[in-house]
């Protein structure tokens, strides 16, 4: 692995926990939405997270 696929994945990574918490903080805490809502956040950003990982990974 290649020192900017590696950047790449950790970018990606520490991109995707922020969106998620922040998620979470404005769905948990600000809007009161329940679990449910909580739950299909994390599936889209893990889905959303994956597709992009695919999409945009750096090629050799």
């Amino acid at each position: 692995m290649r020192k900017r696929q590696f950047k790449f994945i950790v970018a990606l990574c520490v991109i995707a926990v922020i969106l998620w918490i922040g998620g979470e903080i404005l769905l948990g805490l600000v809007l009161d939405l329940g679990l449910t809502v909580s739950r299909i956040w994390a599936i889209v950003i893990i889905v959303g997270t994956c597709a992009f990982s695919l999409w945009k990974y750096p090629r050799e």
